[in-house]
């Protein structure tokens, strides 16, 4: 299959081209752009045929390059290549980096065509040409391309709850569509979602219209990291879910992998199971720090942006826009991390940028939600009635670096007896629930809750490198003088990237947002 492949390999003028000399046994990929974090290489690179793999034998840097090209992504250790000819025919290929490989080697991974092939057994056919429709469970492995536009039917899942245990592969460009508030996509405890979008083509799941939030009800993962809720002393934690109470998450393994998020579009998604419950837009049940989230930009949700249910999931690179409820949302103890983070909120809607509860029943239930949390730019609408952050019911959270602005009512606001008691005293703060190198510029900055032993405003000032004062800003973006670009500090964690400024871009000309996000 590699030689028929490699044979064939010729320039494709609409897209990454690639070329194969049978004399001489190259490859030649005029364009691949490496992704390392949030940062991005460009080289042109060669590849030597060698039985079954391909070598690399040459890379020289060039400049950045637009528009359908290969792409290397260390995190997945993949190499994607949008679009080859052999003959007449556009395939998709996938490369995998052997590991442990020096000089570097790949093996051939995928070869899809691009061209529609009909739907594959575990679909049924669609409405339309090139459509395919999923319902129901799936309990082996399968693979989305982008050749097919595919279409939930109701709630689809993956695996069993720890049983049947399946990984769902999502290809670079590929599209789900949701029909209605009854179609979700679903991945249970024990079973992966490995959806590797790329920036030329990132992952687009959606509702059909694109005009309103709730047309589909969104995507949920669930996982077997820990969460709270439970009764003291229960050796192993799982809970239902507050919508659908059928199905369980949390568990004992912090380090749980539910697989791979990156350069992906979830949009117009929400959708009320019964009064006051709902299912967000990205809902994470007890997700594991082993999931990789990275590059995920929420649009237009109905309810919550992203809502996180307990676990220690992490993430970067984060995009929320015009969610009609929170943007950030978290509970049930999560644990987890998260930097460079963007919550714009609409001109006409959207409630908090963060709400922030530990656990809603018993506020000091255990494991106690402490998020840590950094590069935040977090934006509100003219006119709001509520906080850009609330944190309450017992939360912890330890924010650096981050800027809170707009027209919230406030910025921040403490609430609850347990979380005051939780930060400690401004003289003698627990380290639990603290906030450093931050701004905030609202309609007005603080507020106080309930069982208030310290004043909002005296907490922020008590710590390092806080400014109640304009960060400047040119629409989401540093603008030229601004404070922001200088101020930051690095976090004392491995998890996160080390930078020396406030927000979640270092200047105008440093906007990770372009190319891979939906318009907003």
């Amino acid at each position: 299959m590699t030689a028929l492949l490699l044979g064939g390999f010729a320039v494709n003028g609409h897209a990454a081209t690639a070329t194969y000399n049978p004399s001489t046994g190259l490859v030649e990929l005029p364009v691949v752009e490496v992704l390392s974090g949030g940062s991005s290489a460009f080289y042109s690179a060669q590849l030597q045929l060698s039985g079954s793999e391909l070598q690399l034998v040459s890379a020289a840097p060039i400049g950045a390059a637009s528009g359908q090209r290969n792409v290397f992504d260390s995190d997945t250790a993949a190499v994607h290549i949008p679009s080859v000819l052999v003959g007449s025919d556009d395939y998709y290929v996938k490369l995998k980096l052997v590991p442990g490989s020096n000089p570097l080697r790949f093996s051939l991974d995928q070869v899809v065509s691009n061209a529609f092939q009909g739907c594959p057994s575990f679909s049924a056919n669609g409405p339309t040409a090139g459509s395919c429709i999923l319902s129901g469970t799936i309990t082996s492995n399968v693979t989305l391309t982008k050749n097919i536009q595919w279409i939930l039917s109701g709630g689809v899942y993956v695996g069993g709850d720890k049983v049947q245990n399946a990984t769902l592969t999502i290809n670079p460009g590929t599209q789900i569509f949701g029909q209605s508030g009854a179609d979700y996509l679903w991945i249970r405890r024990g079973s992966k979602i490995m959806a590797e979008g790329t920036p030329d083509n990132p992952i687009v799941m959606s509702g059909p219209l694109q005009q309103e939030p709730g047309e589909w009800a969104g995507l949920v993962i669930a996982g077997n990291a820990p969460v709270n809720g439970c009764n003291a002393g229960v050796a192993l934690c799982e809970i239902p879910f507050e919508a659908i109470t059928t199905e369980k998450f949390g568990g004992n393994n912090p380090n749980d992998n539910s697989g791979v998020l990156k350069y992906v579009q979830l949009l117009f998604a929400g959708a009320q199971v019964r009064p006051d419950e709902e299912l967000n837009a990205l809902t994470l049940n007890g997700v594991g720090s082993g999931t990789i989230i990275s590059h995920v930009h929420v649009h237009a949700g109905l309810d919550d942006g992203i809502e996180v249910f307990g676990g220690t999931a992490q993430m970067k690179y984060i995009v929320v826009t015009d969610t009609r409820d929170d943007s950030l949302d978290w509970t049930q103890g999560w644990k987890g991390r998260a930097q460079f983070v963007l919550i714009k909120q609409a001109a006409d809607s959207g409630d908090r940028g963060i709400e922030a509860d530990n656990n809603e029943v018993n506020h000091d239930s255990a494991p106690r939600a402490q998020p840590v949390l950094s590069n935040m730019t977090i934006i509100g609408r003219n006119g709001s009635a509520v906080q850009g952050v609330l944190l309450r019911r017992g939360t912890g959270a330890n924010i650096h670096n981050s800027v809170i602005t707009g027209g919230f009512k406030e910025c921040l606001r403490i609430d609850g007896a347990s979380t005051y008691n939780n930060a400690g005293s401004v003289s003698g703060l627990s380290g639990n629930l603290t906030i450093e190198n931050s701004f905030v510029n609202c309609t007005s900055d603080f507020s106080d809750g309930e069982g208030k032993t310290f004043s909002t405003a005296d907490w922020f000032a008590a710590q390092s490198g806080n400014q109640a004062s304009n960060p400047l800003l040119n629409g989401y973006l540093p603008a030229a003088g601004s404070p922001l670009t200088t101020s930051g500090s690095a976090v004392s964690d491995a998890f996160f990237t080390v930078v020396d400024y406030v927000g979640a871009f270092k200047d105008a000309g440093s906007d990770w947002t372009r190319e891979w996000t939906f318009p907003f």
